[in-house]
């Protein structure tokens, strides 16, 4: 890809979706431009290139959604579940016994399986889950990535990755060769495309948003604004959960670490309301475990 067509490039993928290259990620997003050059059937980078110059909308949003990262898995960093898991959610039942209502969003959540591991977390730990009033929201800027969240079916690899087979037998049932995630779970989530510099339109006041891994590629004028938005968006004992060691600068202005983890964070509004989950500082180290899980069942 030619200098100037890349510098076109990063330029328009700033200006739709906030997303800021460098020249040291050109090989990232010059491979991902071949990818949509060959399969929406273009003869070059550079006729995709002269199309986009046109300022043809409907293209300009499939190249952007082309381009979202979209890595994702079931449980992707375990360590930073089995914290949300085991030593988050208690609390947050706990907080929100009385009123037995809880919101959580899953911002850029790909294909899903986030916001499904979200939620097999709560199946897990919250007892008579029937008397509560639960939802998850699944956001992602990718449409493609949104139907298929939508769908809740995936592949033997894709269950593979990150559950055991325990986990899948007891939230999937088979659908041909695919798994599909069992009703019972999927009454639970909504998803939605969503495009993180448009305003917010949920009236929901969220618990804990997972939005883990997606600022860090935003331009830092937009870092700012959508920590903000994520803040007014959720009510006095808000978590945000960023990526496993990530740090948005700035963040400081709206949250506070949570004492004892990596990556969670206490909306400052909850500070003086919430000081056991402000200061909570006994959680323990993450537990080890690998990132890819092969059930025996599938044989090698």
């Amino acid at each position: 890809m030619r200098k100037q067509d890349f510098e076109f490039l990063i330029a328009l993928l700033k200006d739709n979706a906030g997303w800021e290259f460098d020249e040291e990620q050109y090989f990232v997003v010059d491979k991902k431009i071949s990818n949509i050059v060959r399969e929406k059937g273009y003869s070059s980078t550079e006729e995709l290139i002269a199309n986009l110059k046109t300022e043809n909308r409907q293209l300009i949003a499939n190249v952007v959604e082309e381009m979202a990262f979209s890595d994702t898995s079931f449980y992707r960093d375990y360590d930073v579940f089995n914290q949300f898991e085991n030593h988050l959610l208690p609390s947050i039942r706990e907080n929100n016994r009385s009123r037995k209502k809880i919101r959580f969003w899953s911002l850029g959540c790909s294909s899903g399986q986030e916001a499904y591991s979200i939620a097999f977390a709560i199946k897990r730990k919250f007892i008579g889950l029937d008397n509560w009033d639960v939802s998850i929201l699944g956001t992602d800027i990718s449409s493609v990535g949104i139907a298929k969240a939508q769908r809740g079916i995936y592949n033997n690899f894709e269950v593979q990755m990150g559950l055991s087979a325990k986990s899948i037998l007891e939230f999937f049932y088979k659908d041909d060769d695919n798994w599909h995630v069992n009703n019972d779970v999927m009454k639970m989530l909504e998803f939605r495309r969503y495009n993180m510099l448009d305003d917010v339109t949920y009236t929901a006041k969220y618990e804990v948003v997972f939005c883990r891994n997606v600022l860090r590629y935003f331009a830092k004028e937009y870092q700012d604004a959508i920590l903000q938005k994520i803040s007014n968006c959720q009510n006095e004992s808000g978590i945000l959960c960023l990526g496993k060691n990530e740090y948005i600068p700035g963040i400081e202005k709206y949250y506070n670490k949570l004492e004892g983890t990596n990556c969670f964070y206490v909306n400052k509004s909850a500070t003086n309301t919430n000081k056991n989950m402000s200061t909570q500082s006994n959680i323990p180290p993450s537990d080890a475990m690998p990132k890819f899980v092969r059930p025996d069942i599938f044989g090698k």
